[in-house]
């Protein structure tokens, strides 16, 4: 019953914010968080490139629930919508979702992450890559500040694919400070949520004083662990993640934490070319079967990139 309340109130959301559009060509779009940061900007772009092409862009939230991501797909074919647009959960049962959408003849473009079977179109992200340039950097700044300990707590993840693929990516990309007994790892723990992974890292801080490093495999665990280390005053600890953030940037500007780097993709650029090419398949136009969006790494040793990304994202935190 709660579930479907859940897909209930999105819908009445969707048909409130997204209809109305006469003879428009209707897009639909599915998401699995509509609130962070990361997500707004990406919506941004959905949004600029629906603006820019006169189409109607229906919006649903399933809130990281795979049967309310399904539900939300079969209403939005119901009411018509010529191509969809989904950020998917994962690789197989979002996947088994979209195929029914596909063997209808309505095109599906995916972006962030992938599914099985292929869809019409997708815009990625080498994720292995995205979690392999932070460890890439971080081997440069052992050697450059000539450190020669280094405790590790990872923040990791196995529930999504995106994820695993960042672990991944990472870990190889760390494996030659490992074998020089360069790192060592106190601790590898599993996180998502905010509170959840704030009491987590705390409390390995509290055991375990001596880490001196910790990276987080995405916005919400990096985001917690950077206000732990805030609350704790633990300055000395180095921090590093993926997906950049107006916090994380201010932080590697002025504050006192000592976050070091940060890898991200580019959300706006991924969410536009996902609508792009759903209009294109739409059209009949040629449509490129995968699309990969470049990573960009901010550090603090570029304040100029960080005041830039500063000036330019104000508008998605409503500055």
């Amino acid at each position: 019953m709660k579930k479907l309340v859940v897909v209930c109130m999105m819908l009445m959301a969707m048909v409130v914010g997204g209809c109305g559009g006469g003879d428009k060509i209707t897009i639909g779009s599915v998401i699995f968080e509509a609130s962070g940061e990361w997500f707004v900007e990406a919506i941004a772009g959905m949004d600029a490139a629906a603006a820019k092409h006169g189409v109607n862009l229906v919006k649903g939230d399933s809130r990281y629930d795979v049967a309310v991501e399904r539900d939300l797909i079969n209403e939005q074919v119901k009411n018509k919508a010529k191509a969809i647009v989904v950020c998917p959960l994962t690789v197989n049962e979002s996947g088994e979702a979209l195929k029914e959408v596909s063997e209808m003849g309505i095109p599906v473009v995916t972006w962030n992450t992938i599914v099985k079977p292929s869809p019409t179109a997708q815009i990625v992200v080498d994720n292995k890559v995205l979690g392999s340039a932070t460890g890439e950097y971080l081997k440069e700044y052992v050697k450059k500040n000539d450190i020669k300990k280094l405790k590790a707590l990872y923040v990791t993840d196995s529930s999504f694919s995106i994820g695993v693929e960042r672990c991944n990516g990472f870990l190889d990309s760390v494996e030659p400070l490992v074998a020089q007994k360069i790192l060592t790892v106190a601790a590898e723990v599993h996180g998502h949520l905010y509170e959840e992974t704030c009491v987590t890292i705390e409390d390995l801080l509290n055991t375990q004083p001596d880490i001196n490093f910790i990276w987080c495999w995405n916005q919400m665990t990096t985001k917690a662990a950077l206000d732990t280390l805030k609350r704790l005053n633990r300055t000395d600890i180095m921090l590093a993640g993926t997906d950049m953030s107006m916090k994380f940037a201010r932080e590697m500007l002025d504050g006192n934490i000592n976050m070091i780097a940060i890898t991200t993709q580019q959300p706006y650029e991924m969410g536009y070319q996902a609508v792009e090419a759903a209009i294109q398949a739409v059209k009949g136009d040629k449509t490129e079967a995968t699309i990969s969006i470049p990573t960009i790494t901010y550090t603090k040793e570029y304040p100029d990139k960080l005041k830039e990304y500063v000036e330019t994202h104000k508008k998605f935190v409503g500055e």
